[in-house]
């Protein structure tokens, strides 16, 4: 008798947990299917460089199609939480279409557990953005741009890179 109550307790246990997770899981995955992404232009941009409130802005400009982006991708929310506590902001900006951003924006940050901000770029704006971060860009991505604490353009990286790169160019930009 006392076999099968303990089993029976155990049993209820294990069903508690596999239910608490489940509840878990899915807060999480609402979470990410909840979550506003907009659509933005070069002036929310421009405003977002200037507007630096004595914080770093790392900026990195990316898309769900372009295989480097999203080698890259794991890296980046490496130096997101590492770096969120401190003087330091941190903007992804998809170049995917805004109509992708249910379909495959949000899918794919679920499956990089990415908590940072992410935008949309406008796509009908896109020259102006180039020309916004920087007239000799030809819109490829991944692009990284680092701003001082100022709004000032420190770092400028039109290519892959991985985390040790990113973390010494935050860090050079800190000791300015």
């Amino acid at each position: 008798m006392k076999l099968i109550f303990s089993l029976v307790i155990i049993l209820f246990f294990f069903s508690g947990c596999s239910e608490e997770n489940g509840k878990i899981n899915s807060d999480v995955q609402s979470s990410y299917e909840n979550r506003t992404i907009p659509v933005v232009d070069e002036v929310w941009l421009q405003n977002k460089i200037n507007n630096r409130n004595g914080k770093i802005l790392f900026i990195n400009f990316w898309a769900t199609w372009c295989v480097p982006c999203v080698e890259e991708f794991p890296d980046l929310v490496k130096i997101y939480n590492e770096y969120k506590d401190s003087d330091f902001e941190f903007l992804s900006v998809s170049v995917d279409l805004p109509s992708e951003i249910e379909t495959k924006v949000k899918p794919f940050l679920k499956e990089q557990s990415a908590e940072f901000q992410v935008v949309v770029a406008e796509e009908k704006r896109s020259d102006k953005i180039i020309n916004l971060i920087n007239p000799e860009w030809n819109g490829a991505v991944p692009l990284t741009v680092i701003y001082d604490a100022e709004g000032n353009r420190q770092e400028y990286i039109p290519e892959t890179k991985e985390y040790e790169s990113f973390r010494n160019s935050i860090e050079r930009v800190k000791s300015l």
